[in-house]
């Protein structure tokens, strides 16, 4: 069973205009595609509208059994016209037509305070949500003081936290997306299970040291694509380098859908199944194994 851990839906209305420049920009820019946010054309724009029908054909296309839904909270940075409650709503009850396939967390910042708290509740009462997606570079640190009601939440219903970390784009501040802010956080919670997204990214030897001390620590090896396909050989040391540093606590990860137009879903599922990265026991673990045992499926 492959289990992509790391995906995205949303609707144009659910992400504020300067976060769907700052992420699309860079990847329209490789095909020559420009678009304005000013004009009233959102049917036009690439990945304006990244619907469920399409991930889950996607995710077929590509030979992915399962598939972690992260919704994105950008709402505290710039105001979207549809609310972080009502685009949670939309995932879980969007992904009830494919139980077989879709896992949905929470996507929340924690510095909604009460109101993450209570959507929190919400979701794991009424859908028996398994875990939670936070951005740290929205503007906290995870181990402030003041968080810490939010963790122990985690810890309590044990949900497993999908965190951003390394580089991050317009209003987004990557100061605060260094794994190594997770140490006090885990130091007091040892049950909360983490997993740091695109392996930490430039932060990534951090990833690797937390790894050694906190069990419960993982990474994901979403956004690795970028290197693709003009420096396959980075993917191949970056993968192998997490496997050894990390074994068995790396999950496979495709960021899906923003790197569809460089290099397609199916082509990473491939390259990690196929490449000689590791031996094909890992492989196996990376691609499956680790998020059952996590998610206990």
């Amino acid at each position: 069973m492959i289990i992509d851990g790391h995906v995205h839906v949303w609707q144009r209305k659910m992400l504020p205009d300067s976060l769907l420049r700052a992420y699309l920009e860079p990847l329209l820019a490789l095909d020559g595609i420009a678009f304005d946010m000013k004009e009233d054309r959102e049917q036009d724009w690439p990945m304006s509208q990244v619907d469920f029908h399409w991930l889950v054909q996607s995710m077929k296309d590509a030979g992915v059994d399962k598939a972690v839904v992260l919704p994105l909270d950008f709402g505290l940075v710039e105001n979207p016209r549809v609310g972080v409650e009502e685009y949670n709503d939309w995932v879980f009850q969007s992904s009830e037509q494919y139980k077989d396939e879709l896992i949905p967390f929470i996507g929340i910042d924690p510095n909604r305070g009460t109101q993450a708290i209570n959507l929190v509740e919400k979701y794991v009462k009424q859908f028996n949500a398994k875990g939670v997606k936070i951005y740290p570079p929205t503007g906290f640190y995870p181990n402030e003081e003041r968080l810490r009601p939010f963790w122990d939440l985690m810890e309590e219903y044990d949900l497993v936290v999908v965190t951003h970390a390394g580089a991050s784009w317009g209003p987004l501040d990557e100061k605060f997306g260094r794994p190594s802010f997770f140490k006090e956080v885990l130091e007091r919670a040892p049950e909360l299970k983490v997993i740091v997204a695109h392996l930490g990214g430039k932060f990534r030897a951090e990833t690797y040291e937390l790894a050694q001390s906190f069990p419960n620590l993982y990474t994901d090896c979403s956004a690795l694509q970028g290197w693709l396909p003009s420096d396959p050989a980075v993917c191949i040391s970056r993968l192998q380098e997490a496997v050894t540093n990390m074994p068995g606590k790396v999950v496979f990860g495709s960021d899906w859908p923003l790197f569809d137009m460089a290099y397609p879903y199916s082509f990473w599922t491939r390259f990690v199944q196929e490449e000689e990265w590791a031996s094909e026991g890992v492989k196996q673990d990376a691609l499956g194994g680790t998020m059952r045992r996590l998610l206990h499926i």
